[in-house]
């Protein structure tokens, strides 16, 4: 049996499945680290934030890894990591429809890396605390409401939670940002009691009427920092930055 084989075996038998998510933990993923290719997929400025990289990871960042997936060796078992494993999970499953055989994400992301495998106990206090003050320097205020410009979404993704208030129709139609959690706005505002008010978090819509009232919505609820994207998917689309 060839030595990738073995090790795509290996990587099966670790994987195991989170709500139709391919997942491995942190800890077997050190143990492991030589059976397998790990990808990290934020961008390249968030393996320079709090939480650091992995030694010697590839950075292939998530839109690029997607538009790449049908030139990925199929038979090579595959290891993703992102912050906190939403990204990776959404590249291991497209992946996977691409015909890759055997992949999977690091449960819990580099948080868990720095917790699990590392020791960092207050890692996640420290990471919050940077990204809170890089979002409040960004902040600019129209008529009250606390904006972000689309540019500086695009080069900060990761260092706060960005969440698309649409339909899912409406993504479908005009496109996403690939890196933006979908929670349309009646599911959010009924869910947005469960959010830590003390994260960073920048909400999108489609030009920022719905993302304008949310942003009010959440600062009078007592969350200290959080923006509006400026303009929107049109803001976004206008700027020509990459959308999936």
């Amino acid at each position: 049996m060839s030595s990738t084989n073995t090790n795509a075996n290996v990587l099966k038998s670790a994987i195991f499945d989170n709500g139709g998510d391919p997942e491995v933990t942190a800890t077997w993923l050190a143990a492991n680290r030589d059976a397998v290719r790990l990808v990290d997929v934020r961008e390249p400025h968030e393996l320079k934030g709090p939480l650091g990289a992995i030694d010697d990871v590839e950075n292939v960042p998530l839109l690029e890894l997607l538009g790449s997936a049908r030139k990925l060796d199929k038979d090579q078992p595959l290891v993703l990591v992102c912050r906190s494993g939403r990204r990776s999970a959404q590249a291991a499953e497209a992946l996977r429809r691409a015909g890759v055989k055997t992949v999977a994400s690091v449960e819990g992301g580099m948080l868990a890396w720095n917790l699990d495998v590392k020791g960092l106990q207050d890692i996640h206090t420290a990471e919050r605390m940077a990204n809170t003050e890089n979002l409040r320097e960004a902040v600019f205020r129209t008529n009250g409401l606390p904006e972000v410009d689309c540019h500086w979404v695009a080069k900060n993704v990761g260092r706060f939670r960005l969440i698309d208030v649409r339909e899912p129709a409406e993504l479908a139609m005009t496109g996403r940002v690939a890196q933006a959690e979908n929670i349309p706005l009646n599911s959010f505002m009924m869910s947005a009691n469960k959010l830590d008010r003390d994260a960073p978090i920048v909400v999108m819509c489609a030009s920022g009427g719905r993302s304008g009232r949310v942003v009010h919505a959440l600062a009078s609820a007592g969350f200290k920092s959080v923006a509006s994207l400026e303009g929107g998917m049109y803001g976004w689309r206008s700027a020509r930055l990459p959308y999936a």
